[in-house]
């Protein structure tokens, strides 16, 4: 009676540690799935260039064809020249995110051999495809001595459907030690600017930008 006893409990025993284990399995794919969800849809375009998963790194080698110049009455339309302005802009589509996101834009104006430009000026905004109404980005920071902009993308924009355009604007600083450089690339035919420019974006989680984020 008692052999039978002992195996009535081992098998009861077995069959209570099978359950549990179920139950941690099951708890376990849940907890998995509820965080995926947190996580939620990564999907963004910057300039035509999707980017699908994760934080992401891209190099933009912006050059005289994605430049648009602002006029001077001493210089040539569509010419750039020292004491002019020029700007490029950066496109950024996030309309199937269901994040917020923070990015990064580092301009390597010191990579630029050709000119000597300076960051004057960054236009960051909000519009909506077919709507000419422009909402200002107030959660920006730009620091033209290191010429980094960042700026953030409210998950309230994403869901309206708000594509986030930045435009950077340029001056070649007319600086007198730069007179022969300067005019040996003004009088060379088809000479070309480029501006390499690396953007870092991730999900936004609430950090403070700009000086306060040290």
């Amino acid at each position: 009676m008692k052999k039978l006893l002992r195996i009535l409990v081992l098998i009861m025993l077995i069959i209570t540690l099978f359950q549990i284990a179920n139950m941690y399995a099951l708890y376990t794919d849940q907890l998995q799935g509820e965080y995926t969800n947190l996580l939620g849809v990564w999907s963004i375009k910057v300039n035509e260039t999707d980017i699908s998963s994760g934080d992401e790194n891209l190099t933009f080698n912006m050059t005289e064809d994605n430049l648009i110049y602002l006029d001077s009455e001493h210089v040539k339309s569509q010419t750039m020249a020292p004491g002019t302005q020029a700007y490029f802009e950066i496109v950024i589509d996030p309309t199937n995110t269901d994040v917020s996101v923070l990015y990064t834009l580092n301009i390597k104006l010191d990579a630029v051999t050709t000119a000597k430009l300076k960051l004057v000026n960054v236009e960051n905004y909000f519009q909506k495809p077919g709507e000419t109404e422009q909402l200002t980005n107030d959660d920006v920071y730009t620091n033209n001595e290191t010429n980094v902009h960042e700026a953030i993308i409210p998950l309230a924009r994403i869901n309206d459907k708000y594509i986030n355009h930045v435009r950077l604007y340029f001056e070649w600083e007319n600086i007198e030690e730069n007179n022969a450089s300067d005019s040996e690339l003004g009088q060379t035919e088809d000479a070309k600017i480029s501006i390499p420019l690396e953007i870092n974006l991730k999900q936004y989680t609430g950090e403070v930008i700009g000086n306060e984020s040290g």
